[in-house]
C-alpha cells in the first residue's frame, strides 16, 4: 500500500511541487491555518500528562511544532521534501522535541504507538484514497486510549466533485469505516467557504476526534 509516492497522480504532484516552490514561509501555502484544530486542542487539553504525537502530512510544520510545545514528543512526517525543510527551518535553534521524516506514510512503520495522531489533508491527498488500508496502518500507529485528530473534505452530495483538488468523502463512509475500533468523541465538520475556485470557492471540512477503543 502507498498512499502518496506511487498513487498520487502526475498532476497532484506537479501542484504540490508548484506550490510548495512558490512559498517562502507557511502563511504562503493556501491551506495554512495559524490556529490549531480545535478538536487538536480539546484532545490535548483533556489528557493529565503530555505523551508522544504524530503528525502525518504534516506540512510546514504548524501543529507539530504545537504540540511539541504542549510538551509532546512529535514525529512529523511528510512525502514532500520542501514541507520538511521548511519545517527544519523553523525549529532550528529550538529546543523541541521533533523528529522529522520526509516518507510515505504507506511504507513507514513506526516503532513504538503513539498517543495522539493528527491527519490534517493525507485521507483527502488525490490518488491515496483506501480506507481500509488506512486505518490499518492507524491502528498501528495509535496507542488503545489514543487520540485521531481527522481533517478532510467532505462530500455533501453526487455533483460534490471535481476532477482536479481534495478527494472527498462522506462522513457516513468515515463513521463506517473507523467503527468499531473507534469511538467518535465529537464531530465538528462545517463549511468553508473562500475557497480557490478550481475546487469550488466552499466545501465542507469534515473534522472528527476519535478515540481509539
Amino acid at each position: 500500500m502507498q498512499y502518496a509516492e506511487y498513487q498520487m497522480s502526475g498532476q497532484s504532484k506537479g501542484i504540490f511541487n508548484r506550490l510548495y516552490k512558490s512559498a517562502t514561509q507557511p502563511e504562503d501555502l493556501p491551506w495554512h491555518e495559524a490556529d490549531p484544530p480545535a478538536l487538536l486542542v480539546k484532545a490535548i487539553n483533556q489528557r493529565s500528562t503530555p505523551g508522544s504525537a504524530l503528525d502525518i502530512g504534516c506540512g510546514a510544520g504548524t501543529y507539530s511544532i504545537y504540540m511539541a510545545e504542549c510538551g509532546y514528543q512529535v514525529t512529523a512526517i511528510d512525502f514532500m521534501p520542501q514541507a520538511i525543510a521548511m519545517l527544519k527551518k523553523r525549529i532550528a535553534g529550538r529546543d523541541l522535541a521533533i523528529d522529522t521524516l520526509q516518507a510515505d506514510i504507506g511504507q513507514w512503520t513506526a516503532s513504538h504507538p503513539f498517543d495522539i495522531v493528527l491527519d490534517i489533508g493525507c485521507l483527502h491527498t488525490p490518488g491515496t484514497i483506501d480506507i481500509a488500508a488506512y486505518k490499518s496502518q492507524l491502528l498501528k500507529w495509535l496507542a488503545p486510549g489514543g487520540d485521531f485528530i481527522l481533517l478532510h473534505f467532505g462530500r455533501r452530495g453526487w455533483w460534490d466533485w471535481w476532477p482536479i483538488g481534495p478527494s472527498r468523502t462522506y462522513a457516513e463512509t468515515i463513521y463506517q469505516e473507523f467503527g468499531p475500533e473507534f469511538e467518535l468523541v465529537e464531530d465538528m465538520s462545517g463549511e468553508r467557504h473562500g475557497m480557490p475556485i478550481f475546487i469550488g470557492r466552499s466545501a465542507l471540512i469534515g473534522r472528527y476526534w476519535f478515540r481509539r477503543i
